[in-house]
């Protein structure tokens, strides 16, 4: 039997490849803590992991950046990024350490956001990855397979998959995604083309509606960096029918256990988050809901909001509008980094 693909797509920064190695091993450790699970559906025999990477389509206009700032700033003027947000890049273009901050984690954010052919080249990366691999797997066999993306690799997977089921470039012998796991999701923020409320990019009972089985969304309260046009759709995305299946799920957590609250590790360590991954990997029944409570009690005595006072009390200062200028974005996430940096 084939196994079951797990695509992991990274976020915003300088990732190289290699860089989910720990995913990886987070998710086997928390898998491996439900007997249900473990004995019934051995993660090894079932599961395999394919590392997605798209972060040298950044490296050029990096060290443009780096070498020489106004030139991406006239580009990013020129591809609509507004005055303000532009005037603040510059101050930061002066600073000694631009190449650092700025050239990874505000830049990716920007250049994909701005930059049609940068956006173009990532998606094309990504499909070109999801496809040979699935293409790779034995012939006659079902091929299965699901998506978890963090950050910025959220609205990369959005527009990949949307690209790929709408555009007729996937072949008719892949089957849809089991799952789709949306990590502090930004895509709607990142948003140009297609609407991600209105997209196939969902689960849906009806296969002609939506690409996938199961739709997850995880929304940590402490995370700032998906407030800006947080994706909260309405109580009926994306139908009754599949909403009364827990087909989709919005998982708000808000338990700390690490300084910086959207690293993708942080988010899967948490068991509210990994149980409703592992359950719509395999089936709900295999984590019964007493091991469930028990498992979240565990994590949450563990991570008590006491030990990160000083913390939350910066997070708070910091916070962003749902509706904040691209200003207020860029200076939130410096804002932010500077926080996880810190000695607090």
């Amino acid at each position: 039997m084939a196994k079951h693909i797990l695509f992991l797509v990274h976020g915003m920064g300088d990732t190289q490849p290699g860089w989910s190695q720990d995913i990886q091993q987070i998710i086997r450790s928390s898998y491996a803590r439900y007997p249900g699970l473990s004995l019934l559906v051995p993660f090894d025999t079932n599961f395999s992991f394919c590392e997605i990477n798209y972060n040298d389509k950044f490296d050029a206009r990096r060290k443009a950046w780096a070498q020489n700032a106004q030139t991406v700033l006239s580009a990013l003027a020129q591809s609509g990024l507004d005055a303000p947000a532009v005037k603040l890049l510059t101050t930061y273009s002066a600073e000694a350490g631009k190449e650092n901050f700025l050239a990874t984690h505000v830049l990716d954010v920007l250049l994909y956001r701005f930059i049609p052919q940068i956006a173009e080249q990532i998606r094309t990366s990504v499909q070109k990855q999801i496809l040979q691999t699935l293409a790779a797997q034995p012939e006659n066999e079902t091929i299965n397979w699901s998506i978890i993306a963090h950050s910025l690799g959220t609205a990369v997977t959005h527009d990949t998959l949307h690209a790929m089921y709408s555009g007729g470039s996937l072949p008719s012998s892949v089957t849809r995604p089991r799952v789709i796991a949306m990590i502090a999701n930004v895509s709607r923020v990142l948003e140009t083309g297609a609407d991600v409320y209105t997209s196939k990019v969902r689960a849906c009972i009806d296969p002609s509606k939506g690409i996938c089985d199961y739709f997850l969304n995880a929304r940590h309260e402490w995370d700032p960096i998906p407030v800006p046009k947080q994706f909260k759709p309405v109580d009926d995305w994306p139908d009754l029918a599949t909403r009364h299946e827990q087909r989709f799920q919005n998982l708000v957590i808000n338990a700390i256990g690490a300084k910086n609250v959207h690293d993708f590790a942080h988010y899967l360590k948490n068991p509210k988050v990994h149980i409703a991954l592992f359950r719509a990997l395999t089936w709900n029944n295999l984590i019964d809901e007493t091991s469930a409570a028990s498992a979240i009690a565990q994590y949450e005595a563990s991570t008590p909001l006491a030990q990160f006072q000083s913390l939350s009390t910066k997070l708070k200062q910091l916070w962003p509008n749902e509706q904040a200028s691209w200003k207020e974005i860029i200076t939130c996430f410096r804002k932010f980094q500077e926080l996880v940096q810190s000695d607090i």
